[in-house]
């Protein structure tokens, strides 16, 4: 059984919904880095690789559309959006740029 640690990174600037993401994924054996903002987030993708990525949309100094673009120009990490945002466009915009799926907040 492979028990190596896989590393997420979580960009949610809900503090509650954050901190409910990164326990249920600890306990999944995930390795979670939590964000609560684009910047936080791109320097965070600057200096690490990540197995996988959930991106909120909406964030208090940018968006995770942003984030999507430079984690598929590093690389192909997979990116969920996890969000609130449910309009068509932004569904749309969030595949076309390389999002592996688009999940909505109820």
């Amino acid at each position: 059984m492979n028990t190596e640690k896989k590393k997420l990174l979580l960009v949610e600037d809900d503090t509650a919904i954050a901190m409910g993401l990164e326990y249920s994924l600890q306990q999944e054996n995930y390795e979670v880095t939590t964000c609560g903002s684009a910047a936080s987030a791109m320097a965070r993708i600057s200096s690490e690789k990540y197995d996988i990525a959930l991106l909120d949309v909406s964030l208090p100094d940018g968006n995770g559309f942003d984030i999507c673009k430079k984690l598929k120009i590093q690389g192909d990490t997979p990116v969920i959006f996890l969000t609130a945002r449910d309009d068509e466009g932004s569904v749309v915009l969030g595949l076309d740029i390389g999002a592996d799926d688009y999940i909505t907040k109820p």
